[in-house]
């Protein structure tokens, strides 16, 4: 980045942001639930919920990864130390390298069971007897919660760099105020 790069990002950047993270949480907590529920019709549309969330999520990334080639970003924040520098570039990777294993691992999930006649075309009204032994489902299952270990230390370090450093860290990934002329 040069000395002239952004000191926000644009609002499409922000608003896929925040998308997001709002269909991430929503595709966690319905994940969680869903796997308390017994293997019947209300664990069907359960994962029905699911798999549409997840789908939707990988859309939003690849056309945010595409907004990311052409958009001008602001460079990355420092902290002033080179250790927490690093960690938080490598902590930006990880989660979107494990959000796409997780949507991945999803896909592969549901083509290995052959899930999408069962959840969407009413061919059966509960999941196959071998649904929880496929490798995808493991590695599924092992990603969430580093998934949601690695948002959590993202999370603390934007609180970290807003109200410990006071670098008003948050207001690049928000929309910039408008200028209110005052009225005379």
């Amino acid at each position: 980045m040069t000395k002239n790069a952004p000191t926000r990002y644009h609002p499409l950047q922000v608003t896929f942001h925040w998308l997001t993270v709002v269909l991430v949480v929503a595709a966690f907590i319905v994940g969680r639930t869903m796997s308390d529920l017994p293997n019947d019709p209300g664990k069907i549309t359960s994962l029905a919920v699911h798999m549409i969330l997840g789908a939707i999520i990988l859309i939003v990334l690849v056309v945010r990864f595409i907004a990311r080639l052409y958009l001008p970003r602001p460079v990355h924040a420092s902290t002033g130390n080179v250790f927490l520098d690093w960690a938080g570039k490598a902590v930006h990777y990880a989660l979107y390298a494990l959000v796409f294993l997780m949507t991945f691992s999803g896909m592969s999930l549901s083509l290995q069971t052959e899930l999408l006649p069962i959840v969407f075309g009413g061919s059966g009204v509960a999941l196959p007897a071998d649904f929880y032994v496929f490798a995808a489902r493991m590695l599924h299952g092992v990603i969430a919660p580093v998934l949601a270990l690695l948002v959590v230390l993202h999370v603390e370090a934007a609180l970290y760099h807003q109200f410990v450093l006071k670098d008003n860290l948050l207001s690049r990934m928000w929309y910039k105020k408008k200028n209110r002329r005052s009225i005379k």
